[in-house]
């Protein structure tokens, strides 16, 4: 009976303890009853490289494709040097053709020799010039003595002046490559008149360029070869809606995965076409990029698909969260766990997104605790307690308290919660 007794007190207790504990708080309109939150999860701030990046499909395709043309009014062709499929060098025998008027031919091709000198010179100066004109601007900056308060405009200046010294170098480098190539052809047309010279009636055309024989026509259409580079670059092709994201010289991560296996290569946005492949109104526009890649290996062969991710955009040594301690509604916030034991709400800017991972450009500041839960369910300033880190309980250490400490810690417990 006694023991049914204090079951039914200790029941009856523990009922008037709730009921007068949820009273308190719905009667607590000046919130003088302190509530305190319960986390259970948590995480922090770190700093980490974020990448925001436009996914794509590629192919490997030949960097360039150089057709070669048979003219009639030279003469009749005679007979192919080569086979498709087969890997020449420059100034390799493509084909034979027979002239028919020799005091024609010979003064086209000087005509023809003529032009292209003409051109190579005109490469020269231009690459002089430019030359010249960089060698200046380094030397007056280099002679320039700012005042103090002219280092950000001088900051400016000189980050313009990279930027316009990289737009030239690449104008040379295409313009030497321009010109290799017309050496090249020259090369091909004054060997064309040393043979016209000495045969007088068989001319053997030479290859200007090396690479492998891609396209033959047996019926002498143009163009009568096609000659690819054995250098692979990646093509593929951007949505009309992702066109203005990306920009020429902006890097690129390829993955090919073959066999199991996953190759990783870091590729240069080169080139990206002004127009789109399509023109129907009905159908998404799409538009050609290409993806240098500084060493391809040999195992890759044109047509091989590969995944491309662009690097649109990148933060260095960012501020960032994890994803599920953010919240995100009209305006982005936290919840700021505080050494002194309470929970702050804190609104923040955020920036780059990868992969889970948020940036954050203001509004916290590092070895931020940062509290997580799907529900909104805490409020501005109040305490905050944890669930309890087993690994940190020594039960030897509790056992061997005296009975009264570990009844007022117990039942402090009890009560803070």
């Amino acid at each position: 009976m006694r023991k049914n007794l204090r079951k039914r007190i200790l029941l009856a207790v523990l009922l008037l303890f709730t009921a007068a504990n949820i009273l308190l708080l719905y009667f607590d309109s000046g919130e003088k009853v302190e509530r305190k939150a319960y986390i259970n999860s948590w995480s922090g701030t770190f700093t980490d490289d974020l990448q925001e990046t436009l996914h794509m499909r590629g192919v490997f395709a030949a960097a360039e494709n150089s057709p070669v043309y048979f003219e009639d009014e030279n003469g009749s062709f005679d007979d192919f040097l080569v086979n498709e499929g087969d890997e020449i060098a420059e100034g390799d025998d493509l084909y034979t053709y027979q002239v028919t008027d020799y005091e024609q031919q010979t003064e086209a091709l000087q005509l023809e020799a003529g032009k292209l000198q003409e051109e190579i010179a005109a490469i020269d100066t231009y690459v002089q010039e430019m030359e010249a004109a960089s060698l200046e601007e380094q030397e007056s900056e280099s002679f320039g003595i700012p005042s103090s308060g002219e280092d950000e405009d001088k900051e400016q200046d000189q980050a313009s002046s990279a930027a316009a010294q990289i737009i030239k170098d690449e104008a040379i480098a295409e313009k030497i490559k321009e010109r290799s190539q017309m050496e090249a052809q020259l090369t091909m047309v004054e060997e064309e008149l040393e043979q016209l010279t000495s045969t007088g009636q068989t001319i053997t055309v030479q290859s200007p360029v090396a690479g492998v024989v891609t396209g033959l026509s047996e019926t002498l259409e143009d163009p009568l070869l096609t000659i690819s580079s054995t250098d692979l670059l990646v093509k593929g092709q951007l949505r009309e809606k992702y066109r203005k994201l990306v920009e020429e010289q902006m890097a690129a991560a390829i993955t090919l995965a073959d066999d199991g296996k996953s190759t990783e290569m870091e590729g240069t946005v080169t080139k990206i076409h002004t127009f789109s492949d399509n023109t129907n109104a009905n159908k998404v526009s799409k538009y050609p990029v290409e993806i240098t890649i500084p060493e391809v290996s040999e195992e890759i062969l044109p047509g091989y698909h590969a995944d491309v991710d662009i690097i649109t955009s990148e933060s260095t040594d960012a501020l960032a969260v994890l994803e599920p301690a953010l919240k995100t509604e009209e305006q982005p916030y936290v919840w700021q766990m505080n050494k002194d034991g309470r929970v702050y709400y804190k609104q923040v800017e955020t920036g780059l997104r990868d992969d889970g991972r948020i940036e954050i450009v203001n509004g916290i500041e590092e070895n931020t605790k940062l509290a997580v839960s799907e529900k909104n369910h805490y409020r501005n300033g109040i305490p905050f307690i944890t669930r309890m880190d087993l690994d940190q309980l020594h039960v030897k250490k509790v056992g061997k308290q005296s009975a009264s400490v570990i009844k007022e810690n117990l039942f402090l417990g009890l009560f803070n919660r």
